[in-house]
C-alpha cells in the first residue's frame, strides 16, 4: 500500500506467480536489497473459486529465477494481509492500494469491510488487458488466476486505475534495461538486472523476441507520478464463465459509449521518463555494492 505522494506503508503477498510461501519470501528479500523498513504480511494461498495457478515457465519455480539470492535475514508478519490491511485503511484515511499480482486479498478485504471503500484514496491494479492476454489468447495472468476476485475489485465503487497489457508493453524491458542496470552497479541493480536476463532468456527459449513489458511500476506510476499515464474513464467488466474468454477484461471502449464508467483505464505512457524514473530509483535504494553471498 502506499498513500499518493508515494511513501510505501506496508507489503502484502498473494499466491500468484509461485505458492504465497515462496512470494512471500520473495517480498522480504526485495525489502533486505532495497532497504525498505516495512512489513511484509502474507496473504491468500489460494483464489476465491478456482485452482491457484502458478507461472514457473515465465519466473521460475520460485518466482525469483535468475539473481544469486542473499541469505534472507528477515521474516513475515504475524499480522496477515487482509486483517493488515482492513486495520490500517481505518486508521489513515487517503491511502491506495497497489496490487500487481491477483486481486484475492483486495476482494476479500472490500467483502468483509465494504467501508474501507470510502477511506481509499483508490486501487490501482496491474491486470488485464484492453486486447490480447498472455496467459491466454483472452486473459492476462493476474486476471485469470482470480477473475472472481478482480470482478468484485472493479464493481465495488472503489477509484479503479488499471494498468493492463496493453498499457504495460508500451514500458519496454530489453538487454538494453538489462545493460542500463548493471552500469548502476548496487546490490539491487545487479539482483534485477539478473531477474530480468532470466526472463528474456526464457521468452527467447520459447520462440518469443527479447523483450517485454516492465508490468507492475506501471500500476505505482499511475499513483505517484499520475502525469506520466494517460488514463480515460471507461466500463470494464470480467468475463467469468465463457470457455476460450474466462478472465477477460472488457474494456468499453466504443466512442461515444453510455456504458457509465467504473475504471479508469491506463492506456498510454512515457516510456523514457517511466524508464529514468525507474532507473533513478533503483540507484538510490539498491545498496552501496553488489551482492549474492
Amino acid at each position: 500500500m502506499a498513500a499518493f505522494f508515494g511513501e510505501l506503508v506496508g507489503v502484502t503477498t498473494v499466491g500468484g506467480n509461485a505458492p504465497l510461501a515462496d512470494v512471500t519470501a520473495n517480498a522480504l528479500i526485495t525489502c533486505q536489497v532495497f532497504g525498505l523498513d516495512v512489513d511484509v504480511h502474507p496473504g491468500c494461498d489460494r483464489p476465491l473459486v478456482a485452482e491457484p495457478v502458478n507461472a514457473p515457465e515465465i519466473h521460475g519455480v520460485s518466482g525469483f529465477a535468475g539473481p544469486a539470492l542473499p541469505q534472507l535475514d528477515r521474516s513475515p508478519s504475524a499480522v496477515g494481509a487482509v486483517e493488515y490491511m482492513i486495520e490500517t485503511i481505518r486508521a489513515e484515511d487517503g491511502l491506495w492500494l497497489v496490487p500487481t499480482g491477483p486481486l484475492t486479498n483486495v476482494a476479500v478485504v472490500l467483502r468483509q469491510a465494504p467501508d474501507v471503500i470510502d477511506r481509499l484514496a483508490g486501487i490501482s491494479f496491474m491486470g488485464g488487458s484492453a486486447g490480447a492476454g498472455n496467459r491466454t489468447a483472452a486473459a492476462e495472468f493476474n486476471a485469470l488466476v482470480d477473475p472472481e476476485a478482480l470482478s468484485v475489485v472493479v464493481g465495488s465503487g472503489a477509484r479503479i486505475f488499471m494498468s493492463g497489457l496493453d498499457l504495460t508493453h508500451q514500458f519496454v524491458v530489453d538487454d538494453s534495461m538489462v545493460a542500463d542496470l548493471r552500469q548502476i552497479g548496487n546490490q539491487g541493480a545487479e539482483m534485477l538486472a539478473d531477474l530480468i536476463a532470466a526472463y528474456l532468456d526464457k521468452a527467447e527459449a520459447r520462440g518469443a523476441p527479447r523483450q517485454g513489458g516492465m508490468h507492475d511500476p506501471c500500476a505505482v506510476l499511475a499513483v505517484t507520478h499520475p502525469d506520466l499515464i494517460g488514463r480515460t474513464l471507461r466500463s470494464v467488466e470480467v468475463e467469468l464463465n465463457g470457455d476460450f474468454t474466462r478472465g477477460m477484461t472488457v474494456v468499453d471502449q466504443r466512442p461515444g459509449s453510455r456504458s457509465a464508467g467504473n475504471v479508469e483505464h491506463c492506456h498510454s505512457l512515457d516510456d523514457g521518463r517511466c524508464r529514468s524514473l525507474l532507473l533513478e530509483a533503483v540507484a538510490a535504494l539498491g545498496g552501496a555494492g553488489s551482492g549474492g553471498d
